[in-house]
């Protein structure tokens, strides 16, 4: 058969074949060469260095903890019904600084936790007491001053643990464990059922003694707030300063303190949080700790041959933390009033677009890190929220002091004022209630009066 081209003149059926064919091999040595490029630059010899600041993180290592620390103290609370605490913190202490020099890891792991899990005080008459939460619900502190005042303690483990508390919040020093994984344990609900079970119980019994302990409970817990590893720690500690500003509001709305007690409280910490309480930096610079632990198990454990072929692991620990905790430093310094205009924005800022992940380079690390920063948005509110509640109940106190004048006469011209909007706090007549907007909106910001 005579093919003719588009001139008319004549060439045969296999030239056209013979032309494809070549385009074909050309097409295919084309691919072939993007293969072993990509295969070329994401050899080993081509991951990048460490950025300082994850090379720092990753250098972190554990370090013996000292007699005078309170997290082997937090985490024997429970353990070792039998012993004194100081006696159970130590046993704790020696097992944690064991794991330190044999394994590198200072925390309890699973088998010692199953080891130590039949030498609990039980925490079941604490579960009856306290079950509803200070922080949501504007009624809680009354009802769990009722069952109280109704029901005493007069269990044994529970005062156990009663006794325990006071002897914690004496501590005044605390460093958390830095190596933990997602899946280590820590048990914070009994603590913080006792904390409160333990002020209300100095409320009812001795208002003296409540101010004293009151003032030590809230220094352990900024201390807390201030040195906290782990953004769980943060937080609890967050949550437990909340309680203690509730109670101490509950002790001045029902008239159980005194004008020189409302005075000193006045006088004792009552200032809003510092920088470095309310930053949640080293906790994000931390839980990346976490991140670098799990990208490195990847490779170890991964047998997935293209997975691995595609994989920088430096690259990989440099993208998460430039994606996820550099840009956040910016956010981690403003003060409450900013941080208020920012997050009115509606859009979190610093958001990075990750590059496609099917580009040549680390493919497989551009899949696995994940934009987070959103998620921290109602962590970063919950500390402005706290520094506002402590400007909240610097106001309650001031009313107190000043029942002979009007209340929004005495709102209006407070030096306490709202941090977000730097306008007075808000008044509710109806509800007798002083208060504002939480920007964490599971939270309840007021103090009855």
């Amino acid at each position: 058969m005579i093919v003719t081209d588009h001139n008319g003149k004549p060439y045969i059926k296999g030239t056209i074949m013979k032309k494809t064919l070549n385009a074909f091999l050309i097409l295919i040595g084309m691919i072939a060469m993007l293969f072993v490029g990509a295969i070329i630059v994401n050899l080993s010899l081509f991951d990048e260095e460490l950025l300082p600041e994850v090379k720092a993180i990753k250098d972190i290592v554990a370090k013996p903890y000292q007699a005078d620390n309170a997290y082997p103290a937090i985490v024997g609370f429970r353990f070792y019904s039998d012993m004194s605490y100081p006696m159970a913190t130590e046993k704790i202490r020696n097992q944690l600084n064991r794991n330190i020099a044999e394994t590198g890891k200072d925390y309890l792991t699973d088998p010692n936790w199953q080891q130590s899990s039949n030498t609990k005080i039980s925490a079941k008459e604490l579960d009856l007491n306290l079950n509803c939460n200070f922080q949501e619900h504007p009624d809680c502190i009354s009802r769990q001053v009722n069952v109280i005042q109704n029901n005493p303690i007069i269990n044994s483990d529970s005062k156990k643990l009663i006794n325990r508390y006071d002897q914690l919040i004496n501590y005044k020093n605390y460093s958390g464990a830095t190596q933990t994984n997602f899946q280590s344990q820590l048990e914070y609900d009994p603590l913080l059922k006792t904390q409160r079970i333990f002020l209300i119980e100095h409320l009812l019994n001795n208002t003296n003694m409540f101010s004293t302990k009151r003032l030590k409970d809230l220094v352990f817990w900024r201390m807390m707030v201030k040195n906290s590893n782990l953004l769980l720690t943060k937080i609890i500690s967050v949550a437990a300063i909340h309680n203690n500003i509730k109670i101490t509001a509950y002790a001045i709305q029902s008239d159980k303190l005194s004008n020189d007690q409302l005075l000193a409280i006045q006088n004792q910490l009552y200032s809003g949080l510092t920088q470095k309480e309310h930053s949640l930096l080293t906790t994000l610079k931390f839980e990346m700790k976490g991140a670098i632990n799990y990208f490195e198990s990847y490779e170890n454990e991964n047998n997935d041959f293209f997975s691995q072929l595609f994989y920088q692991p430096n690259a990989t620990q440099n993208l998460h933390f430039i994606t996820n905790i550099k840009t956040l430093d910016s956010i981690d310094q403003l003060n409450s009033r900013d941080f208020y205009q920012v997050f009115q924005t509606k859009e979190w800022p610093g958001q990075i677009e990750l590059k496609s992940a099917i580009s040549l380079y680390n493919p497989t690390g551009k899949l696995m890190v994940t934009p987070t920063i959103s998620a921290y948005q109602d962590y970063f509110a919950r500390m402005h929220d706290l520094n506002a509640m402590l400007a909240l109940l610097n106001l309650r106190i001031e009313l107190a002091l000043n029942k002979d004048q009007k209340i929004n006469s005495v709102i209006n011209h407070s030096t306490h004022k709202n941090p977000y909007t730097l306008e007075p706090f808000d008044y509710d007549s109806e509800a007798n209630t002083i208060g504002f907007d939480c920007l964490n909106k599971t939270m309840l910001c007021e103090i009855a009066l």
